[in-house]
């Protein structure tokens, strides 16, 4: 697959008026942590043929993820809603254009109430009050857990989680708890795509008013170093501590099986 490196310098990117350019950087800041986020949920482990301890380690990574996700997006609608705030009735027609472009997806970041909750108590502050609220919410026989393994890394407060997110699940799903967990997840998706688009645009227009690009160098993006699913080809590889760290004789040996065992290589 044919991939492309534009480049320019710190000079001709000062060309852009700089009310415009600190939005164009944080705005492009953003949408890289979105992109790059969001692989991590496509290719979240399966949870059929996991146990209950595994499916409690799949679950909050994913579930973390998530709210840092969901907050990036709260924070884009606040960052875009200044800028617009304070370029109201420029005389511009790209920002006049932009600012339209950007309504419906401002109206979606304000419906979602939820989203500004987690933001706020879980994401980027820890609340105390929030989890003692949370916690009251629940029936005195609501199962709570620990889980604990031989490593450090196999220990899982699992009780925080139920207690904190659950709350904004449910308001999500306007009291169902399933439907607040799909309904986060469809939020993350089309925002995420629809926020990168508009950056998408805003960016070309800016660079292509003010002669930005001055060398484009074709590459190739390979297989080696992505996950594939289908036609789409996405930046994610293993790296090689991690294959040696595998390859280590320091790592417990499996018993033996007398299927057939099929060496993994690298793609």
């Amino acid at each position: 697959m044919d991939a492309f490196i534009f480049q320019f310098d710190a000079k001709r990117l000062r060309a852009i008026p700089p009310d415009y350019l600190g939005f164009l950087v944080a705005s492009g800041h953003c949408c890289n942590e979105l992109a790059i986020l969001l692989p991590y949920i496509i290719y979240e482990h399966d949870l059929t043929r996991a146990n209950d301890f595994e499916i409690a380690f799949i679950l909050t990574r994913k579930f973390t993820v998530d709210r840092i996700l969901i907050s990036k997006i709260s924070e884009y609608g606040k960052l875009c809603s200044k800028f617009f705030r304070d370029h109201e009735g420029s005389s511009d027609p790209l920002i006049s254009e932009l600012a339209k472009t950007f309504d419906p997806i401002a109206a979606k970041i304000k419906a979602a109430k939820w989203a500004a909750i987690l933001r706020n108590t879980i994401s980027f502050h820890y609340d105390p009050q929030h989890a003692l609220t949370s916690l009251e919410r629940l029936d005195d026989s609501h199962p709570l857990r620990v889980m604990a393994g031989p490593l450090k890394g196999l220990t899982l407060f699992e009780f925080a989680e139920e207690i904190t997110s659950r709350p904004i699940f449910e308001a999500a799903g306007r009291g169902d708890i399933g439907k607040g967990m799909d309904t986060a997840s469809s939020f993350i998706v089309e925002l995420v795509n629809t926020i990168t688009t508009f950056h998408a645009r805003f960016t070309t227009s800016m660079f292509r008013v003010h002669g930005m690009v001055s060398e484009r160098i074709q590459m190739k993006l390979r297989n080696r170093y992505c996950a594939t699913p289908g036609d789409v080809r996405i930046p994610i590889s293993v790296s090689a501590a991690y294959v040696k760290a595998l390859q280590s004789k320091k790592l417990p040996k499996r018993r033996k099986s007398k299927r057939r065992v099929v060496s993994r290589k690298s793609v």
